[in-house]
């Protein structure tokens, strides 16, 4: 019998990849040259989160491709993607969503000519601390109450390195104080970029659980 919480989980990731393919569809496409630098931004943005929802899906599911398959049919640039994040994975050069982001958000930004602003091993760190917003919705979305839902996600996210106690309860406030659930993509780009803009030095990246 299938465990009802990782069902749950397992359709959250799904609901966040396709909240990321939809944005990725919005965006202006990285093969135009836009016209504007934050345009331009706004779809290597896009790239990064479907990268790193495809990776946390094929990683969290036991590199399931069948899960992922249904939402990448419609999208070329998805496929792309996809495709990398097999081939990555499976040759053991990612060790964690976060650095699949950061290796698109820079290769994208090269291409587009705009500037990240922190370095990749940063961003790939920023990237990282997302998983706490995404198991802290995951919570709050099973009526968890917030100080035990801190607990469990400290449990869970066992490195103070790349996971500190003062970022978990950051996001506790941001998840568990409006009246209603946070969108969790917007959640989770504001974990993020907020990390990313404050230009602090960066631990060790991705590390293993």
């Amino acid at each position: 019998m299938s465990d009802p919480s990782h069902n749950r989980a397992r359709a959250r990731r799904l609901a966040a990849l396709a909240g990321a393919l939809g944005a990725l569809a919005a965006a202006p496409s990285h093969a135009q040259p836009s016209p504007a630098s934050r345009t331009a931004f706004q779809a290597c943005d896009a790239q990064a989160f479907v990268a790193m929802n495809i990776t946390r899906n094929y990683m969290m599911s036991g590199r399931n491709k069948e899960l992922i398959e249904p939402h990448i049919k419609d999208s070329e640039l998805g496929r792309a993607i996809a495709d990398q994040v097999y081939r990555r994975v499976d040759a053991g050069q990612v060790r964690h969503p976060g650095e699949m982001a950061a290796d698109v958000l820079f290769k994208c930004a090269a291409e587009q000519k705009v500037t990240v602003g922190a370095s990749r091993q940063r961003v790939a760190l920023c990237f990282t601390r997302t998983d706490v917003a995404f198991f802290l919705h995951l919570e709050r979305s099973e009526q968890v109450p917030r100080q035990q839902a801190v607990s469990k996600v400290l449990a869970r996210l066992t490195s103070r390195e790349l996971y500190p106690v003062a970022l978990v309860n950051q996001v506790a406030e941001a998840v568990y104080a409006p009246t209603e659930l946070p969108d969790l993509q917007q959640l989770t780009r504001a974990v993020a970029w907020t990390c990313i803009n404050q230009k602090a030095p960066a631990a060790p990246a991705a590390a293993s659980r």
